[in-house]
Formats: C-alpha cells, sequence, structure tokens
C-alpha cells in the first residue's frame, strides 16, 4: 500500500480496507487495544470523512493498521494543511513543510504571537480555523528554552493569555481536537517548568498556569467520555495549584473533580468534595467564583436525590450572584457564568429532582435568551428541557425538543450530549405508543444510521 501523500482520513480508510476490516471493526479493535470502551463507528466514520483528526487516537492506529506513527503524524500534517489551504512541499522537515523554504523560526514567534493576542474574538465563523492554525504552530514556551534566556513574567503573561484564547475556543470546538491543542500547551508550560531558571514569584504564576491547563483538559476530555483521563487531569492539576498557593484554582478544579463525579460517580462523595471546594476557597474567592463552586454542590446534593441540600445551596447560589459587582477582580476563568447560565443550573437539579414545574420555566427563558451559536451547551440544556416536559406528561413539547437537541448534537463530538438524548429517549420510552414519540424515534434512528 503507498501512504506517501495521503491525509490522515485517506491513510485510515485505505489502512483499515487492506485489512479487511469495517469501520465498526476498526473501532472494536481501538477499543480492546486502548481499554477505552467510548470508540464507535460512527467516529471512525467521522474521521474518514475529515470531520475530525483523530490525534489522541494516533498510537492506537498505529498499533491496529500496522502504519508507523511517524506516517500518521506526516499524514495529520496534511491534513491540517488542506484544512488550512497551504501546500505542504516535498520535504522530510515536517514541522517547517508547511510554511515553504522561507519559513523561519521567527515567523513562527509571530504567528504565535497572532494566536495570543485577543484583536480577533473567537466566534462560530473562526473558531475551527484558528484551532487549526494553533496546531501547527510551535508554542512559544520552548522558544524561550531554546534560546536558553531566564524566564519571566512576560513569557508567563503570554501563556495565561494563550490558556484564555483555549477557554474560548471550548465555547465552540469541542472534543479530542481541542483536546489535543490543550494538552500540546500543557506539555509546553510543564517543559519551562521543569527545565527552565526563574524566581519563586514565576514559578507560582507557572504551577498556576499548570492547574488552569489541567482543568481544562480534563473538561474537554471528560466531554468527550474519557472520564478516568478527566479525573487524573483533575488531580495534577489541584497538585500544581496547590503547590502554587492559588485556592481558587485548586478549588476549581476540585470542584470539577465533584461534578463528573456526582454525573457518572458516587454523588453522596462528590457533596463532600463540592463543599470541601467551597470552604478552602473561602478567603479568597469573589462571589462569581463562590458562585460557581456553589453550583456543583447543588448538582452533586440534586443528583443523590437530596432535594433540601440542593434548594439550599441554589439559594446560596443565588445569594453569591446578586453580590457580584463589575469591577471584582474575578479570575478569567468564571467568565461564562451570568444570570443565564445560574437559571439553567437551577432548571437542571429541579429535573433531577423529578420537580418539571419548576425546572421547565427556568430552562425555557434560558434557551430563549442563549447564544444560539454555542452549539454543544443549547443541545444539552434542551435536553433538559425535553427531559422536564416527558416528566410533566407533555410529550408533544418533549419530542420537539428533543428532536432539535439530536439535530444540534449531529455537528459536536460530546459524550455529554450523546448521554443526555439516551436518557431522553428513556424518559419518553412509556410513551412509545404516541405518533410524537414514534416520530422521534424514527429521526433518531435515521440520524444514528447517517451520522
Amino acid at each position: 500500500m503507498v501512504m506517501d501523500g495521503l491525509t490522515l482520513e485517506e491513510l485510515i480508510r485505505q489502512a483499515r480496507q487492506a485489512r479487511d476490516l469495517t469501520q465498526a471493526g476498526l473501532a472494536d479493535r481501538l477499543a480492546r487495544v486502548s481499554g477505552q470502551s467510548t470508540i464507535t463507528r460512527n467516529e471512525v466514520s467521522r474521521w474518514e470523512r475529515g470531520r475530525r483528526l483523530p490525534m489522541a487516537w494516533l498510537p492506537w492506529l498505529s498499533i491496529v493498521l500496522d502504519v508507523p506513527l511517524a506516517v500518521l503524524d506526516q499524514a495529520a500534517v496534511l491534513s491540517r494543511a488542506r484544512r488550512l489551504g497551504v501546500t505542504v512541499p516535498d520535504t522530510n522537515d515536517d514541522h517547517l513543510s508547511l510554511f515553504g523554504d522561507g519559513w523561519t523560526r521567527e515567523s513562527n514567534e509571530a504567528m504565535a504571537e497572532e494566536l495570543t493576542v485577543e484583536d480577533e474574538a473567537i466566534s462560530e465563523d473562526n473558531a475551527l480555523r484558528i484551532a487549526h492554525e494553533w496546531l501547527i504552530v510551535e508554542p512559544p514556551q520552548l522558544h524561550e528554552i531554546r534560546a536558553g534566556r531566564r524566564v519571566g513574567h512576560e513569557l508567563v503573561d503570554r501563556i495565561e493569555a494563550r490558556i484564555d484564547r483555549l477557554r474560548h475556543l471550548d465555547d465552540y470546538v469541542s472534543g479530542p481536537d481541542l483536546h489535543t491543542l490543550i494538552s500540546q500547551e500543557l506539555r509546553a508550560t510543564a517543559t519551562v517548568l521543569r527545565q527552565a531558571a526563574y524566581k519563586e514569584d514565576v514559578g507560582r504564576r507557572l504551577l498556576s498556569a499548570v492547574g488552569e491547563l489541567c482543568q481544562l483538559a480534563g473538561w474537554v476530555i471528560s466531554d468527550a467520555g474519557q472520564y478516568g483521563r478527566g479525573r487524573a487531569y483533575y488531580v495534577k492539576g489541584i497538585q500544581a495549584a496547590h503547590a502554587a498557593g492559588n485556592e481558587p484554582v485548586a478549588a476549581n478544579l476540585l470542584s470539577s473533580l465533584s461534578y463528573q463525579m456526582a454525573s457518572v460517580g458516587d454523588p453522596r462523595k462528590a457533596t463532600v468534595m463540592a463543599r470541601t471546594a467551597v470552604k478552602g476557597a473561602e478567603r479568597s474567592s469573589t462571589p462569581l467564583t463562590r458562585a460557581l463552586l456553589l453550583e456543583r454542590v447543588a448538582w452533586a446534593h440534586a443528583k443523590a436525590g437530596e432535594s433540601t441540600s440542593a434548594e439550599r445551596a441554589l439559594g446560596e447560589v443565588d445569594e453569591a450572584f446578586g453580590q457580584h459587582r463589575e469591577g471584582d477582580e474575578d479570575p478569567k476563568w468564571v467568565y461564562w457564568l451570568d444570570r443565564t447560565e445560574v437559571d439553567v443550573m437551577a432548571g437542571r437539579c429541579f429535573t433531577e429532582l423529578a420537580r418539571p414545574l419548576k425546572a421547565e420555566p427556568l430552562l425555557s427563558q434560558a434557551i430563549d435568551a442563549y447564544d444560539t451559536t454555542r452549539v454543544r451547551e443549547v443541545s444539552l440544556y434542551l435536553s433538559w428541557l425535553a427531559d422536564a416536559y416527558a416528566q410533566a406528561r407533555e410529550i408533544e413539547q418533549a419530542t420537539e425538543a428533543a428532536s432539535t437537541s439530536l439535530r444540534l448534537s449531529l455537528t459536536i463530538n460530546s459524550a455529554r450530549v450523546t448521554d443526555r438524548i439516551e436518557v431522553v429517549r428513556s424518559r419518553l420510552r412509556p410513551f412509545a405508543a404516541s405518533a410524537a414519540v414514534q416520530r422521534f424515534e424514527d429521526f433518531y434512528r435515521s440520524t444514528v444510521a447517517t451520522s
């Protein structure tokens, strides 16, 4: 089989067919060798159609398809180049080949700087382009190491700006593709922490940056359904944030871990963890930060079925949010928490507590006011609205919300959304004789078969 000059999608398809594997067969083998059950035929199909670059799966693809990892990496370079509309010259210098003979380290630094600044706000229209550009540019942290310079606050400023860009990319780019960007940034920052020379205050900021990157990595890899890897990131991040003496970042990591545990583990243990996070940041958290941490407390109690405790926590969220004032020195990672998000969390909690009459108006009003370009969140929140309608036996409204959620989910890669749609299907099953439910199930089967 000739592999030179193939994009990653072409190479995967040809190597699979050469080994007489179906897409489902390849997914099954990948699941066995990696120990991860999240891979499906639909995901393999997306890879082969160029819908997604499976960067995190390259080591396993190398084993299953018997293709050298270096060949897969080169094919990924070509795929990225085609997405960006640039030409890859015939050269063995993989890292520079995207930019032709005239590309220099200075060019790389200039492009890295461009990706750091915030002049171009991230939006639905440009998020994928920015993400793809980021993939092919070496992080500026590594330039400092190679130059042998003592790193200072200026580099940390750039790292923190890049982390903020990654957070905003998460609003529009989900799943393994974004995890690749974050893990690349995390490795580069950890390299600076290990190898560079710096003063103690710079070291603390670098440790905090590692903690924030671990929180981001844990969040996006958990969104892809890889909860064990997410938990490992959160634990490492907590250690880094504690070493930095950064209580709010440590608390955010601990509460993120509690959120995951409440959703897919033991919610009663999660309530203790979430309360610990609130207590740990008591002296240093702003009202908005405290509101975010308390949301995770409410969620854990709701998942545990503890209605009184959940409502009490939601009241604490409202109180903390009401104390927030413009000009507060909030950490950048709470930028997304506003009144709409507070109401959504309350609606989700009431849905989990089987109180649809309280949940429905909160969710409906929040969704009506929501930024429709945030597709993942809209799809998620519609699934809870559909759940609330089903509990209230409003089946027409439930299937309408569920169908919209499903349609939106086809454009993203989120295990959380997929899992929520399955919850809604289960909720609708007692009403299977309804024509509305039958239409929804027909739509579900037709989309799953073609996605």
